[in-house]
C-alpha cells in the first residue's frame, strides 16, 4: 500500500508541475554569407571596393619599382662616390623606404577599415528588410546558418530574403570620405 502511495505521489508530481508548451514560436535561419557574396547590392559593393584595392596595389607596385631603381642608382654609384656621399644617400633612401612602408601600412589599415564598415552599413540597410519579412511570416527567432548544426532546410529562409533584397536595393554606393 505504501508502494502505491509513493508512485501516485510520484505520478502526480510528475503531472502538475510538468507545463507542456503547445505554442508555436516559428523559427528560421538565414546564411549571410551568401546574401553578401550573391545580392546585386553587395556585388557592387565588393566590385567597388576591388577597384579600390586595385588601385591602391598599383600604385604600391609604382613606388617600389621607384625605390627599387633609387636603391640600384644608389648601389651603382658606390664607387663614384665618396663614402660620406654614399652614406648620405644610404640614409636619405632608407628614410624614403620606411616614409613609404609607414604610408603603405596606414593606407592598407584604413582601407580594412572602410570595408569594414561599408559591409557593417550594408548589414544595417538590409536589416529592415529582414525585419520586416519576419514580421509578415510570423519568425520569432532568426538564427545565423553557419550557427546551426542541423535543421530541416524548409526553416531556411535565404533565397526569400535574397529576392527582397534584390528587389529593393539595386545598387549599393561607397561612401566618399
Amino acid at each position: 500500500m505504501i508502494k502505491f502511495i509513493k508512485k501516485f505521489i510520484l505520478f502526480f508530481f510528475i503531472f502538475n508541475f510538468c507545463s507542456f508548451s503547445y505554442a508555436e514560436d516559428k523559427i528560421g535561419y538565414i546564411d549571410l554569407d551568401f546574401i553578401l557574396s550573391q545580392s546585386n547590392a553587395s556585388k557592387s559593393l565588393f566590385k567597388q571596393l576591388k577597384d579600390i584595392e586595385t588601385i591602391y596595389l598599383e600604385d604600391f607596385k609604382n613606388k617600389e619599382k621607384k625605390l627599387k631603381d633609387d636603391e640600384n642608382k644608389i648601389l651603382s654609384s658606390k664607387n663614384i662616390l665618396s663614402n660620406e656621399d654614399y652614406l648620405k644617400k644610404v640614409s636619405i633612401f632608407k628614410k624614403d623606404l620606411s616614409n613609404y612602408q609607414t604610408k603603405k601600412k596606414d593606407i592598407i589599415n584604413n582601407f580594412n577599415i572602410k570595408r569594414n564598415n561599408e559591409i557593417m552599413r550594408f548589414i544595417k540597410l538590409i536589416s529592415p528588410l529582414i525585419n520586416e519579412f519576419m514580421t509578415k511570416n510570423s519568425i520569432g527567432i532568426l538564427i545565423e546558418k553557419k550557427n546551426i548544426f542541423i535543421a530541416k532546410s524548409n526553416y531556411d529562409i535565404t533565397n526569400s530574403i535574397l529576392e527582397i533584397i534584390d528587389q529593393e536595393i539595386k545598387q549599393f554606393k561607397i561612401l566618399n570620405e
